[in-house]
Order: structure tokens, then sequence, then C-alpha cells
């Protein structure tokens, strides 16, 4: 229990953020369209509130989409607790774990409640990665490394023919990598077809961003047999609710939705940026659905000025050096102008 005293956790808003234009948890923000929360409320029922769970078809139709059988797909409640998995299935206590710093915050809660030894593998100046350390730390005592790509809250990605070598590296050592995929689709790379050529492989992967449904908190892993079989070992009684399972089995039957939504917000990142440059403001490039914007001495002056017309952001990229930035969550066109519309009045 002892440990446990070094697991710092806040407890969460007490005032709602219902009516925030809410660019601060990279969620989605603009409304599903009534078409399709209209399906959804002409399928609900009672069965859904008092039956159980039917979470096979879940992975039925997870399997079609990925073209990956179903046995190496473990179905989550929201990538966090896919993470949590991995680190029951891996790490024990005093064991090494490498990841990277700043990341998702609830890799590093769960390396204090599994009393890991963590590797922080930290951002220069120019934001690049220590990859050199990186590499030359995964040997047999490592027990678990976790890479998000893209990384939040940097929005930096690894490039591919050095992700590469690093899951080569680990599956010479017998280290299984974790590979978090929340951003796919803002982001189109992906390794997931990989899991069939590296024995150590795992795939995370969430529902909540391009998909838009961080409330339902659902999520998924995928990896070969024996270690996808050993993580369902770890799942819950049932792995994500009734209600859940009805509003992921109607985004996956339209597809469209997923990728008009990453469209819409691609577009309005490119707008965002070209009157980013004609304001003479600095930015980071990001492959996520935020962006970092340089304000200095003005970033308070913004937020509060943002927060006056119901709009949240949050803190920059968490790294020195960087202390002057703001991280924006990027939406449709319709969205960002709202942002450069108080761009343009804190210019002025």
């Amino acid at each position: 229990m002892k440990h446990l005293n070094q697991v710092y956790r806040i407890r969460g808003e007490t005032i709602s953020r219902f009516r925030y234009l809410r660019l601060d948890k990279n969620e989605r923000v603009t409304n599903f369209s009534n078409y399709f929360l209209k399906k959804l409320k002409n399928k609900l029922n009672s069965f859904y509130l008092s039956a159980y769970p039917e979470i096979e078809k879940i992975y039925t139709l997870l399997s079609k989409s990925l073209k990956i059988n179903k046995e190496m797909i473990v179905i989550t409640p929201g990538s966090d607790m896919a993470i949590r998995n991995c680190f029951e299935l891996f790490v024990k206590p005093k064991k090494k774990i490498i990841t990277l710093s700043p990341t998702f915050s609830m890799v590093g809660v769960y390396a204090k409640i599994f009393q890991a030894k963590q590797v922080e593998i930290k951002y220069d100046r120019n934001l690049n990665l220590e990859l050199g350390k990186l590499i030359n730390n995964i040997d047999k005592k490592t027990s678990l490394i976790i890479i998000a790509n893209p990384n939040s809250p940097t929005g930096t990605i690894i490039a591919k023919n050095v992700l590469l070598k690093i899951i080569k590296k680990a599956n010479l050592k017998k280290v299984p990598i974790l590979i978090d995929e929340a951003y796919f689709g803002f982001f189109k790379e992906t390794y997931i077809s990989y899991v069939k050529k590296f024995s150590n492989l795992i795939i995370s992967r969430t529902f909540s961003k391009t998909y838009g449904l961080a409330g339902v908190r659902a999520g998924y892993l995928v990896a070969n047999y024996k270690i996808a079989k050993a993580l369902y070992k770890l799942k819950p009684m049932y792995e994500i609710s009734s209600l859940a399972c009805l509003i992921v089995e109607e985004i996956l039957k339209n597809k469209k939705i997923f990728y008009t939504y990453a469209k819409e917000v691609q577009l309005g990142k490119e707008y965002f940026i070209r009157e980013l440059i004609k304001l003479d403001i600095q930015y980071l490039k990001s492959y996520a659905n935020f962006i970092h914007i340089k304000l200095d001495k003005k970033k308070e002056r913004f937020e509060k000025m943002l927060k006056t017309k119901n709009i949240l952001v949050r803190k920059g990229p968490g790294v020195i050096g960087y202390e002057g930035f703001l991280r924006i969550g990027l939406g449709p066109k319709q969205e960002m102008q709202k942002v450069i519309s108080s761009l343009r009045k804190l210019n002025s």
C-alpha cells in the first residue's frame, strides 16, 4: 500500500463542460448528425439497460474491419485500460519499463501502481527524442516498452524506419512493445499488420478520438494469438456495457462518420495553420487532432479571453523550453474560425 503514496490523482471537474467548445481534451467537437442519433434512439430499448452485454458481435465487426482474426483482438473499456492490461500481464515490481516523457498521463500512473522501474525517454529543446537512449536500454531485463505514435501531449511521431528498428530490437530481446495508436485516423500510418510478423508487438486503439466516442469508453488491443489469449484472460466479465456495444456497433457499420470527421478536422487544421501564418504566430507541427501555438506572455490572457467565449484549451507540450505554448484541439473549419477570431483580437 505504501507505494500508492507516490500516485497523484486529481478528481474530475465539478463544473460541466457541456456548453463549452471543448478544445482541451482532443474530443470530437461537433455534434453527431440527427440521422445517426435517431438511428441509435430507434434501437435503444429496455434490453440495453437490463441485459448483460452481447460483445461477440463487436469482435466480429472489428475482425472484418481490421481484416484480422478476432482471436487476435481484445476489447477494452478505453485504451487506458488496454495499457493497464499490458502492465498486468508483463510488469512485476522493480522491473524495467521504457516509456516516452511526456506521454499519456496514465502510463506514469500505472508505472507507480505496478512499482515499475520507469526509464523515461525525454524530448530535447527541438522536440527530438533521445532515441539512442531508448534503443540502448532495450535488454532482457526490460519487461515492457510503451510508445504512443502519435504521442500526446507533444503531437510528434517516430519515423517508421526508426520505430521498426525499435520493434525489431525488442523482438530480438523478447521484450513486448505496445504501440498506442489512439490518434489513428488523424494520422494514417498504422502498425497493426506487423503483429503477424513480430510476436512481441501489441497495438492499442480507442473509439474516443477519430470515432468521437470519448463518452462511451471503448477501445481494443491487437496482438498475436498467444499474447491476445493472455490479455483476454485479464478482461473483466464484460469488456464494455450494453449501451457501449450498441453505439460501437452502429459506428462500425457507419464508417463514413469516421472518414468524414477525420477529413473535416484535416481541413480545419489546414485553415488554422494558414491563419496562424498570416498572424505571424509560431506553431508546432502536429500529427494528431491538436496543435501547439506560441503566445508567451499573452498565453494566460488568451486563455481567459477564450473562456469568456466558452472555449476551453490546454497547456502546451510539457517539454522544457515550451512553457509559452498553448495546446488547441482541432475541429472542423467553422470551430477553428472562433479561435482565429480571438487571436486576431489578441494581436490587435
